[in-house]
């Protein structure tokens, strides 16, 4: 009885592991699949600027909040501008962008640009903050730069940010309209 037990057990940690795997190939698959979304939406705004569909000058200036690494302006021929630290509040009450003053909902996009020192605690917080499985989280984390979560707060979104950088992790805040 004890020996029958413990293949059961046996079996049930396989089990476990193997579901585990197959989630986080599914994380992975979903990521490559939102990364070919975007490549091929960045093709498609390209080709409509080319044909003069879309105002090219209005198309810079929106994708302007999203160029924080370095060298990502020169991909698209624009000067580098002085790096300055991004507000930690959202203090300033007037619009900085068209889509903000038509009132488009807005989220805030955490990307993991790298892991830094110290790992371990970087891999525990992403695990609390995304509610991920160890590998799951373990995937995410490794697979930097990548982008951590979607939240609907500015507060929210420079909370992670902090608490990422405390251990040492790079951490970029986006802006998106949904």
């Amino acid at each position: 009885m004890n020996k029958r037990l413990e293949q059961l057990l046996k079996k049930q940690e396989e089990l476990k592991a193997q579901i585990q795997k197959i989630k986080a190939t599914e994380a992975t698959q979903k990521r490559k699949e939102d990364t070919r979304q975007k490549i091929l939406l960045g093709a498609l705004v390209l080709e409509m600027m080319e044909r003069g569909e879309l105002d090219k000058n209005v198309i810079y200036k929106r994708l302007d909040g999203f160029l924080s690494r370095s060298g990502d302006r020169t991909l698209f021929n624009l000067p580098e501008k002085e790096i300055k630290d991004e507000p930690t509040s959202s203090s300033d009450p007037k619009p900085t962008s068209n889509s903000e003053s038509v009132g488009l909902p807005q989220s805030f996009e955490v990307f993991l640009d790298s892991l830094g020192s110290d790992r371990i605690k970087v891999l525990k917080l992403t695990r609390d903050l995304t509610n991920l499985g160890l590998k799951e989280a373990k995937d995410l984390v490794e697979s930097a730069p990548t982008l951590l979560m979607k939240v609907k707060s500015l507060d929210e979104a420079q909370g992670m940010k902090k608490q990422l950088e405390e251990f040492g992790a790079t951490v970029t805040v986006r802006k998106t309209f949904d």
